[in-house]
């Protein structure tokens, strides 16, 4: 038996010092401009009332916790959201999250004294015209929506009339700023024309077929009503949609539009820790029209195009669980798909809607499955989480068979090249997708399979490869994806099959941006570089370099200038706006010509034949069952382009860059978004025609010169 003496309440006890641990020190950012001078201009920093405040990940202050330790409300709203705490007490935690964190900070953390969010920043911006109303007309927003004559004006306004159509926007032009010759191009006769395929769409509210949409619960729907979401946002019981904040009185302010005249409507839409939100670019107004709170992190998003009008604005919007969520935000609903990771519980990485079928969209996940949905279907019953899903079970058993057959031939390793170069999109339809539309009204539900008029309508892989990007040329003829093996894959979307395969010069792809005629496709990644491709000819045109670090983000400018050139923005892990000048001028002679070095020069791997549009696939046969594998030329053998405009604009990673009518939107890792203003029009058609005046002006001078030194 031991006897326990317990110790004097007055014993001091020596503690081992802690090991001193250096604290990480953080990196000044130095003066960041506020005006970026390019040569159509100066670009001016626009301030922050001229779009939507997005929120701030960083989390409350101490002194924002005392504050709201004083609020025994259920819901303690912060600068930046709202969280969760008791009466009385400080905010709990939430699941997964630090202690006192908001919607937008959720998962957020500190890199050199900034916070960032969980996931990148991911923003888009879509242009809305709202027709003149006349004064006679005293029809509601409400009312409009849903009926028949809302919907004829989903595309191309409503009504009909001259005044209905939304105005030409002007066209910001630049000067590529290559060389005085650049105008005897740009007058020559015209062959670098773009010419771009129609769009073979399905039928359109618009465009009255009376054909019924196929799979929808209420078969009576034709095609002049599309389906639209069926759950409210405000009364949704949902766990996984936590919050809705609508901006009050929004269909009011939405019928207000177009009382004085048509108007142009500027809408973004973005991701930030756990919301996601629409605003709209206007110094009326500075909270967002609509931030969405989910249980989930929000990873990516797409905006359709097709449907999108004064009364419908349709989002899908990926997240980290797998889940997909379709918004009609003009009238507040959301419909789920891939509900709970049903179909795939890895992150949704890119949704993207098909150009040629509107109501169609593919997603990739993590896992570098691509799945198509349609957007009308609904999900599968949950009874098929109890089997293995088809389309991995078919994927699997192409995979066993191509290693069969490798280890059955036992032939030598050779070097990948574009003679042994075999790869392919591997395919899984579902076969029970049109049974709805086969069988006899009169048969049986048991009749009818669990894939029937269910999602998903197909499922696609590469084996082996992780997409990193992928993106829709605008004709929608060929999907480019972009992925971590450093190759980028061009497939026919209509063949559904994979044509070419183009390596890069250096380490994995991070992005892909097409030319708003489809002709080119530009790409950036490790190796700080952008190349450009030609999808037609099937070979690189040019490489770009001015970044020092991974190339993150690339968008195209929508207007042409007048040199008949294309203008492109690009940034980077160097926290670099890059802009760049592509025409056929800067493929013959770069910016920075040096005859004697030999990396200027243009070889067989870019030439200004690029630009024509006769050129097309005609080598490639009908039924390609490969890709074609085309290996990087050196770099003496492709056109290098340098910028026209570089410049640091902030003072972290930026992630993201849009190229708007009236700015340039650049997006940073810490949730940083700036508006970069372009020049006005007038002072920059000055500013050419000046210059082009003096450079004519010199030529002249310099040849009398010649002439009369030759008379003497």
């Amino acid at each position: 038996m031991e006897l326990y003496i317990p110790p004097p309440t007055n014993f001091f006890r020596v503690l081992p010092p802690k090991p001193v641990v250096p604290a990480v020190p953080v990196v000044p950012v130095g003066d960041l401009p506020d005006k970026l001078h390019a040569p159509e201009g100066t670009y001016h920093l626009n301030p922050p009332e001229g779009f939507s405040n997005i929120g701030n990940p960083a989390h409350p202050t101490a002194a924002e916790l005392a504050k709201q330790q004083q609020n025994t409300s259920t819901f303690l709203a912060g600068a930046s959201g709202f969280m969760v705490a008791g009466p009385g007490m400080l905010p709990t935690s939430m699941p997964g999250g630090p202690p006192a964190s908001t919607a937008m900070s959720y998962g957020s953390s500190v890199v050199n004294g900034q916070a960032q969010p969980a996931n990148p920043v991911k923003m888009s911006f879509v242009n809305v015209w709202f027709p003149p109303k006349q004064v006679a007309d005293q029809r509601s927003f409400g009312g409009l929506l849903g009926s028949k004559g809302g919907q004829q004006g989903q595309s191309s306004g409503i009504g009909g009339g001259i005044d209905m159509q939304p105005p030409k926007e002007e066209s910001y032009a630049y000067e590529p700023s290559i060389n005085s010759e650049l105008d005897e191009v740009s007058s020559s006769p015209s062959t670098d024309v773009p010419s771009v395929l129609p769009l073979e769409l399905p039928p359109l509210p618009n465009q009255s077929s009376g054909k019924r949409i196929p799979f929808t619960k209420n078969q009576g729907l034709t095609t002049n009503a599309i389906p639209r979401p069926k759950n409210n946002l405000r009364s949704s019981s949902s766990t996984f949609v936590t919050r809705a904040q609508i901006q009050e009185n929004l269909l009011k302010t939405l019928a207000e539009k177009g009382r004085n005249g048509g108007e142009m409507a500027r809408y973004g839409f973005w991701n930030l820790g756990r919301t996601f939100g629409w605003g709209e670019e206007s110094p009326k107004t500075k909270e967002p029209l609509t931030r969405i709170t989910f249980s989930q992190l929000p990873s990516c998003h797409a905006v359709n195009l097709h449907t999108l009008g004064p009364d419908r604005v349709d989002v899908v919007i990926g997240f980290t669980s797998g889940d997909l969520i379709w918004v009609d935000f003009a009238i507040g609903k959301y419909s789920r798909l891939n509900k709970g990771g049903l179909l795939n519980n890895t992150a949704v990485l890119g949704v993207h809607f098909d150009p040629r079928q509107p109501h169609h969209l593919i997603a990739h996940f993590a896992d570098s499955t691509i799945l198509r949905f349609h957007l009308f279907a609904d999900d599968p019953p949950t009874s098929i989480m109890a089997f293995l899903l088809p389309w991995n079970t078919y994927f699997d058993s192409v995979r066993r068979g191509s290693e069969t057959s490798t280890s059955s031939t036992e032939q030598p390793a050779k070097e990948v090249g574009s003679e042994d170069w075999e790869e392919g999109l591997i395919k899984w339809k579902n076969e029970d997708w049109n049974l709805l539309s086969t069988l006899p009204a009169k048969s049986k539900k048991e009749d009818i399979g669990s894939w029937a008029g269910k999602n998903p309508i197909a499922a696609y892989k590469i084996d082996k490869v992780k997409v990193s990007a992928m993106a829709y040329s605008p004709d929608g003829r060929f999907l480019a994806i972009a992925a971590e093996d450093g190759n980028l894959r061009m497939v026919d979307v209509a063949e559904e099959q994979l044509t070419d395969t183009f390596a890069g010069y250096f380490g994995s792809l991070n992005c892909v941006a097409w030319s708003p005629d489809s002709r080119f496709v530009a790409v950036g990644g490790q190796d700080d570089l952008i190349t450009i491709f030609s999808a037609r000819e099937s070979r690189i045109v040019a490489r770009c370099q001015g970044h020092s670090a991974f190339v993150t983000s690339i968008a195209f400018d929508q207007s042409r200038g007048e040199a008949r050139a294309y203008r492109f923005a690009s940034v980077g892990e160097d926290a670099k706006l890059i802009l760049w000048d592509f025409s056929a001028a800067a493929l013959h002679r770069p910016r920075h010509h040096h005859p004697t070095t030999s990396h200027h020069r243009l070889g067989a791997g870019g030439s200004s034949l690029s630009l024509s549009a006769g050129h097309s696939k005609s080598h490639l046969p009908v039924n390609v069952q490969s890709s074609i594998f085309h290996p990087a030329p050196p770099r003496s053998e492709v056109a290098l382009l340098q910028p026209v405009m570089a410049r640091v604009v902030e003072g972290n990673l930026l992630t993201g860059v849009h190229m708007i009518q009236t700015s340039i939107v650049t997006v940073s890792r810490a949730a940083q978004v700036k508006f970069w203003c372009r020049p006005p029009r007038n002072h920059h058609l000055h500013h050419t025609t000046k210059a082009r005046t003096a450079s004519r002006g010199a030529a002249s001078n310099g040849r009398r010169e010649r002439e009369v030194g030759a008379a003497a």
